[in-house]
């Protein structure tokens, strides 16, 4: 008899979260439901304010749902702190370290030593872009470079399961566009599996393996898009006519759901 094993790394099952706002609770998260598979890129795309970055903070183990299940390779996880990396759009690099001594430390806040720490990182270095850069200061570094230096911060510690909340968000158009190449090309190596959150369509295309669209808060999941274009991807698919016809499926999502929840037929939030 044949067996199928399950690969699913990390799943949300009914997800649930209010805020108190004023003493009265306001839904946030309503039954999101879930999943990446081991190895898998996966995107979170929705309106601005839907509650996507309480949902990493979910999963991160920063916030406890009021119902619902995280689980983690098939068991439910309830102690989930430094379970899974976790980058935030701001790069958060201390200004009175080095680049290097940025990067090192999840790994010294583990208990790692200083020189071991800095050994493991440096052999990153190049892979990450940063070459020639490690003792610079941060306010020196390019947009880029800062938040290359982050990413570095998280991938060194090791964990299985990757968070990004808005990497490139703050990047100016060019430097994003280059940072989603660097992206796809370094993920190839990673061997990790990502959940990221993006309010960029042609990022979450280039990137992911699936898309999650949600609607407006309180977030439900609208649609899941598996993204079947050939890997490795470049940049330059974004002119593909199987890529335009995927972009433009999801834009019309998001202008319908947007258009439900403001009674308004404008866009307004997307491209």
């Amino acid at each position: 008899m044949s067996t199928t094993t399950d690969t699913t790394k990390l799943r949300l099952s009914g997800i649930r979260h209010s805020f108190l706002t004023d003493g009265a609770p306001t839904p946030v998260l309503d039954g999101i439901d879930l999943h990446v598979s081991d190895g898998e890129l996966v995107s979170v795309i929705g309106p601005s304010g839907c509650g996507k970055s309480t949902l990493l903070n979910v999963i991160a183990g920063l916030q406890e749902p009021e119902s619902g299940a995280v689980y983690v390779d098939g068991a439910a996880s309830d102690n989930r702190l430094g379970l899974a990396g976790y980058m935030h759009q701001d790069d958060l690099l201390m200004p009175w370290r080095t680049v290097l001594d940025n990067t090192i430390l999840g790994l010294e806040v583990q208990g790692v030593s200083r020189r071991e720490a800095r050994s493991r990182a440096l052999s990153h270095f190049d892979a990450f872009g940063l070459a020639g850069y490690e003792k610079q200061w941060p306010h020196a570094l390019s947009g880029g470079m800062r938040q290359r230096a982050s990413l570095l911060r998280t991938v060194l510690m090791e964990r299985d399961i990757i968070l990004l909340d808005e990497p490139l968000g703050a990047l100016d158009a060019l430097t994003r566009s280059q940072m989603q190449q660097w992206l796809m090309e370094l993920w190839d190596s990673l061997n990790k599996t990502i959940l990221l959150v993006t309010h960029d369509i042609e990022e979450a295309l280039l990137l992911s393996d699936r898309i999650y669209l949600l609607t407006s808060r309180p977030a439900q999941v609208k649609t899941v898009v598996n993204v079947d274009l050939p890997r490795p991807r470049r940049y330059d698919m974004i002119s593909d006519e199987q890529f335009i016809a995927l972009r433009r499926n999801i834009i019309a999502d998001l202008h319908t759901e947007h258009a439900a929840s403001t009674g308004s037929h404008g866009d307004g939030l997307w491209p």
